[in-house]
């Protein structure tokens, strides 16, 4: 069901929607109750009913484990599916990747399928024909762009969905776990593409278990579990409550779900990619001072006391002075327990450029933590605190302990009121 968009409508809208599938053995069982026979089918609900509405220019991330409904979500949005309850209303244009290479006919060449793929997002024969050398200039195959698709890599079938679906302008934009795939100059061009749209208004649907991504495109969040709703709200708060209930499943598993999502550096695998645009980046090291002020290298566990003064200086280098940089710390304790991060996005500060030889230091007057062994992540992220350019993870970088028994992971100071009214600086 499509509608003429309102000033303060929503571009799209869920309502009531549900999709449930019916399972059959095997073929013949569908045959056989078609023809009369006994129910011989069980249903199986993939996405319980459920409403919402997604403003002009708003992001709303779609988290959750693999089998929740995330993709039969998305699909019924995009209108790939029809759902079994409720309807989807669009307001506008909307353009999707859902999955890599589907929609296109592998036995045509890219220029061919973004003729085709364009057309079946409502251009006409004269706008597709303006359109496609910006999309051909954008997802930079070279001469890939005529050769049949059934050639290309997951990497270039993400290039060439990504250019097609963004390169349309869409009122709606909805994407699947796209950004997984391609190299780090390419990722970066597409998380630059997805502000620009988003800057013009454009609303997007963005699913993915990169929860960075999802915080910094999205300020509203969909958290499915099993086809159920498990949250919708701020998206801070439903991706604190999810990696919560991430931490209780998974444990020490969860550090290497983390490592996972990180972008990865840029790589020359692809055609066209020409990393050398973001520059060789490349992360020299990270240092951190031992408790009598000398600085030693992160290659052993270094011990520090708690309340005693702790940092960690980061040097790197790249080949373009033009980009731009933020950096980002992380702090988890050995079994995957997130005790600290900063980045320097986050502080208000402006990022550097201009250089090809960068350093950053980061310290604190008074480490607040106790006790235990604790991992060091780095990134390198771009001007935007969007993609990461580069990571660096330290295992085991530091340990903390004490003279005296400490209960909790942090230490605190607090001033305590009692019933009388007197202040006692517990200190």
């Amino acid at each position: 069901m499509r509608s003429e968009a309102g000033a303060a409508e929503p571009r799209i809208e869920a309502r009531g929607l549900g999709k449930t599938y019916r399972l059959y053995p095997t073929p013949w069982h569908r045959l056989l109750e078609r023809l009369g026979g006994r129910c011989r089918h069980r249903e199986h609900v993939a996405l319980e009913p459920l409403d919402f509405g997604l403003l002009p220019g708003e992001g709303l991330g779609i988290v959750g484990p693999n089998g929740a409904g995330k993709s039969t979500l998305l699909s019924l949005l995009a209108g790939v599916l029809e759902p079994s309850c409720g309807e989807v209303i669009v307001r506008g244009t909307i353009s999707s990747i859902l999955e890599l290479g589907a929609g296109f006919h592998p036995e045509f060449s890219g220029a061919q399928n973004i003729r085709i793929n364009a057309a079946m997002l409502g251009l006409s024969e004269a706008a597709v024909e303006e359109r496609t050398p910006a999309i051909i200039e954008f997802c930079e195959l070279g001469s890939y762009i005529d050769e049949p698709v059934k050639f290309y890599s997951s990497g270039m079938s993400m290039r060439l969905a990504f250019a097609i679906a963004t390169q349309v302008e869409p009122e709606v934009l909805i994407i699947d776990e796209a950004l997984s795939v391609g190299d780090g100059y390419f990722q970066k061009k597409c998380t630059d593409r997805i502000l620009d749209l988003m800057a013009d208004g454009t609303s997007l649907l963005f699913c993915s278990h990169a929860m960075y991504f999802v915080e910094r495109f999205c300020r509203r969040a969909l958290w499915l579990e099993q086809g159920r709703v498990a949250a919708l709200g701020d998206v801070h708060e439903v991706i604190d409550a999810y990696e919560r209930e991430l931490d209780r499943r998974r444990g020490e598993a969860k550090k290497e779900e983390v490592s996972q999502s990180i972008s990865a550096p840029p790589s020359a695998d692809e055609p066209g990619g020409r990393p050398a645009r973001l520059g060789s980046i490349r992360m020299l090291h990270a240092r951190t001072p031992t408790q009598d002020g000398e600085r030693a290298q992160l290659e052993g566990c270094v011990a520090y006391s708690p309340e005693s003064p702790w940092g960690v200086e980061i040097t790197w280098s790249t080949t373009d002075p033009d980009l731009r940089f933020h950096v980002g710390l992380g702090v988890d304790r050995s079994d995957g327990v997130q005790a600290l991060s900063f980045a320097t996005h986050k502080l208000g500060l402006e990022p550097l450029s201009g250089r090809n030889e960068y350093s950053c230091s980061v310290e604190l007057e008074s480490l607040p933590i106790n006790l235990g062994h604790f991992d060091l992540f780095v990134y390198l992220l771009d001007e935007e605190g969007v993609h990461v350019f580069d990571h660096r993870i330290v295992e085991s970088a530091f340990e903390v302990s004490s003279g005296e028994y400490r209960i909790g992971l942090i230490s605190a100071a607090p001033t305590v009121r009692w019933g009388d009214g007197d202040d006692r600086d517990a200190r």
